[in-house]
């Protein structure tokens, strides 16, 4: 499948659109492939601890995906920001690592609230999202070494995902990496167990890549 445009730009903006849609907050753990989905996201990340000081999630949701990561032994600071507010960690058990709490608000805007670069920008369904992906992934890249990406895999409009703007192929994304300056290290083919029943089910691509 080639890159699609799904829908038009929101006239209402994005924070009033997910302010009405998650009005407590978004949680991982109200949809099973998402919950299998974060686990392989971790999982992956993981395979490069020795790579990972500093990480920086600014669509992180419910943080799941940093809390998974809270025991790699050289992980040391968190940065969590979302569109509508990132998480409280007090009940997080934290010990080595020192998080922070980015002002609410949209990539790449937030971008500029990471104080200096970090090892790993984590980017975990959050692409499709957005109105300008290519840019997204260019400035991303002037602030981490490492990315992590998630994004739904041949999304069509028969899916009727109202928050998404775009579906794309995996050749599509790897097109975008390079474009946007990363070398596109691998790539996790995932079809929840819980949802492959169902039709129209989420398959996942799950990549990791270096800024070239």
């Amino acid at each position: 499948m080639t890159r699609i445009r799904l829908r038009a730009a929101r006239p209402e903006g994005e924070a009033a659109f997910y302010a009405d849609r998650y009005p407590d907050g978004y949680r991982h753990d109200g949809w099973p492939d998402h919950v299998e989905r974060v686990a392989a996201s971790v999982d992956m990340i993981r395979q490069y601890h020795n790579q990972v000081v500093s990480v920086a999630d600014l669509s992180c949701g419910d943080g799941a995906i940093i809390r998974g990561l809270l025991g790699m032994k050289r992980f040391r600071v968190a940065y969590l920001g979302d569109l509508n507010g990132a998480p409280g960690t007090a009940d997080w058990g934290l010990r080595r690592v020192r998080t922070h709490a980015v002002p609410d608000g949209l990539l790449p805007a937030t971008l500029e609230h990471l104080d200096g670069q970090v090892d790993l920008f984590v980017l975990s369904e959050t692409l499709e999202h957005v109105d300008d992906p290519d840019d997204l992934l260019r400035r991303i890249g002037g602030c981490a070494r490492y990315l992590f990406l998630s994004t739904p895999l041949d999304e069509s409009p028969r899916e009727g995902n109202p928050e998404h703007y775009w579906g794309w192929g995996q050749a599509d994304i790897h097109g975008m990496l390079q474009a946007s300056g990363w070398d596109p290290l691998e790539l996790k083919l995932l079809k929840p167990v819980s949802t492959q029943h169902m039709p129209g089910a989420y398959t996942y691509q799950l990549w990791m890549a270096v800024r070239a």
